[in-house]
């Protein structure tokens, strides 16, 4: 493992002044290299990377140096002390780098910061690997907004912790969290530290900020169950539920005609409709269908937990697989893992649009931009994701039979769920039949 140090230049508005510049650390090892832009800041024509302290000079304080030399010795003896392969990550390594360049004062010793919490959380609480990942793009979040106070806002070693945080800090982080895009335009250099790359921040839809805003309450009600504080703010604060659109899906004749669509010359799209025309007829979510093994399937019916309600709820659910789902099974019957192919999200997003593309399902449907709250008209293949497949599922059958309890026993969903209730559209063929029971 060898640690690095070059300089990054700070723009100045004055020709007059000394060049200024920001250390810059670098961490390489075998499969790491991460690199991070610290506060500290030093006159780059008397510095010296490869000494790692200022040359001789009188334009630099003797205390000055010193103490720049001593930091910077600090945080490399730091950084090689906590350096673990495994988990070492550019948050990891910024933290470290703060933690020595802004000590904790008297007051803020033996407090824990709600980042180091949320790791913990991470951690010790039971939960997928998937679901680990959901948290990993708040804490981000977090460690920029600290960043954002101490270095544009100027509020010195700041840092949120899990004992004194306050509800208006939950507010503020709100409010950074819907801003950052337009924060990300105006201080471009203070954003290069963070190595965003090709994902800068972009704005956020409602949903996405509740989701992250939950993150934070899920956490310090954790804390607050494992005794780590007695700090209730996290209750101080309203989430509003999200908005939601009205639920749209594949009718049985446009699935079937993806079904039965001749995909031989472009197999890779074969495989994608394989997976979403299996999702579609047994309803389950994106997660569980790529850890879906030949365990699963008793005869002909598939019978798993759904992760997402495994330890408050584990109740096995049961789909009988119809004829079109076993006919893919059987394309796929050499496998000796996961039952079907697995995919990223993302990729497995994109393949469903090209999919159904190809196969010329393009009506226009309704949604919600949860960015700007307002209803726009889109092609639903270019609409389409892997949830849509579960909403085939539940809306077709819901259509047929209309009972809830015995169509969520077939999706894992909690009787009276009111995500479920959503999939419940009353159309204008429902309307006609209520009406003609009357007729």
């Amino acid at each position: 493992m060898k640690i690095s140090i070059t300089t990054k230049e700070r723009k100045s508005n004055s020709e007059d002044a000394p060049r200024k510049g920001y250390l810059c650390f670098r961490l390489r090892d075998k499969g790491v290299d991460l690199k991070v832009r610290s506060d500290i800041e030093v006159i780059l024509d008397y510095w010296d990377n490869d000494c790692l302290s200022y040359k001789r000079t009188r334009q630099v304080s003797a205390e000055d140096q010193k103490r720049t030399k001593d930091l910077v010795r600090s945080i490399i003896d730091t950084l090689s002390d906590e350096y673990n392969a495994a988990t070492a990550d550019v948050t990891w390594m910024k933290r470290v780098i703060d933690k020595c360049v802004n000590p904790p004062t008297e007051s803020e010793v033996g407090l824990t910061t709600v980042i180091s919490r949320m790791e913990q959380y991470i951690t010790e609480h039971p939960m997928s690997p998937r679901s680990a990942l959901t948290y990993k793009p708040t804490i981000k979040k977090i460690q920029r907004y600290e960043a954002y106070k101490r270095e544009i806002e100027g509020k010195e070693g700041f840092t949120l912790y899990q004992e004194t945080i306050r509800p208006e800090d939950y507010l503020d982080f709100r409010e950074y969290v819907t801003k950052e895009h337009i924060y990300y335009k105006d201080y471009p250099e203070f954003y290069e530290q963070f190595n965003i790359g090709i994902h800068p921040p972009r704005q956020l839809s409602s949903t996405q900020v509740i989701g992250i805003m939950h993150h934070l309450r899920i956490v310090g009600h954790w804390c607050i169950r494992m005794g780590f504080t007695t700090n209730r703010s996290c209750d101080a604060f309203t989430i509003p539920s999200p908005v939601q659109g009205t639920p749209f899906y594949l009718t049985i004749e446009e699935r079937d005609k993806v079904f039965h669509a001749d995909l031989s010359h472009k197999p890779e799209l074969g495989v994608y409709r394989d997976l979403f025309m299996f999702q579609s007829m047994v309803g389950c979510r994106v997660g569980d269908l790529f850890s879906f093994t030949r365990d699963n399937i008793d005869g002909d019916i598939l019978q798993y937990l759904p992760h997402k309600i495994m330890r408050k709820r584990p109740q096995t659910v049961s789909v009988p697989l119809t004829s079109k789902a076993m006919e893919i099974l059987k394309r796929y019957e050499g496998r000796q893992d996961t039952l079907l192919p697995t995919k990223q999200i993302c990729q497995y997003n994109k393949g469903i649009r090209a999919v159904l593309r190809e196969c010329g399902i393009n009506r226009m449907v309704t949604i919600l931009d949860t960015v700007t709250g307002q209803e726009v008209k889109k092609p639903i293949c270019d609409a389409a994701s892997s949830h849509m497949a579960r909403r085939n599922f539940i809306g077709n059958i819901y259509k047929k039979v209309k009972d809830p309890e015995l169509v969520s026993s077939m999706t894992g969903h909690v009787n009276g769920s009111r995500a479920f209730a959503r999939y419940r559209e009353i159309d204008e063929e429902t309307k006609i039949n209520l009406v003609n029971l009357i007729g």
